[in-house]
């Protein structure tokens, strides 16, 4: 089962965009979501039995909608809260596996307490949402099978 996670608060502004993108997908049937406000590493237990990871969380960073593959951090962090890589680190470290994961970061503008998406953030809903869809039918390409031959 692939699993796709909203990071952020939504009293939080621009933060709250990537529960907003779970809220929009969440009917689907062929995918597991969630939203959180902040990744901790007792997720571990949950993303080991995934096949696939999506993160989606606010960035100042990106200026469009990125979506990119991510590998476990060498880093695992302190305290509580950790990264999507790190997570991936814990995963490992607990469970000798880590699914394959993706990150979908979506430009943020506004942080301050407040509930709604700035007009800018809000603009950038339709092609996250675009993101989302590409990844999900990427997983529903057959993979090619090698043959004997070719192996």
């Amino acid at each position: 089962m692939d699993i796709v996670i909203g990071i952020g608060n939504d009293l939080r502004g621009d933060d709250g965009i990537g529960p907003r993108v779970v809220d929009a997908i969440r009917a689907r049937v062929d995918l597991e979501t969630m939203t959180v406000q902040q990744l901790v590493p007792e997720l571990a237990e949950k993303i080991q039995h995934a096949r696939r990871v999506l993160f989606v969380d606010a960035s100042l960073a990106c200026d469009e909608p990125c979506l990119a593959q991510l590998e476990a951090s060498d880093h695992r962090g302190l305290g509580h809260a950790c990264s999507p890589a790190a997570l991936l680190a814990w995963t490992k470290l607990a469970y000798e596996r880590q699914p394959e994961s993706w990150l979908l970061s979506v430009p943020g503008t506004t942080f301050e307490l407040g509930e709604g998406l700035s007009p800018q953030a809000a603009a950038h809903l339709p092609k996250a949402l675009e993101q989302v869809e590409s990844w999900l039918i990427q997983c529903l390409k057959p993979v090619p099978m090698i043959s004997e031959e070719e192996a």
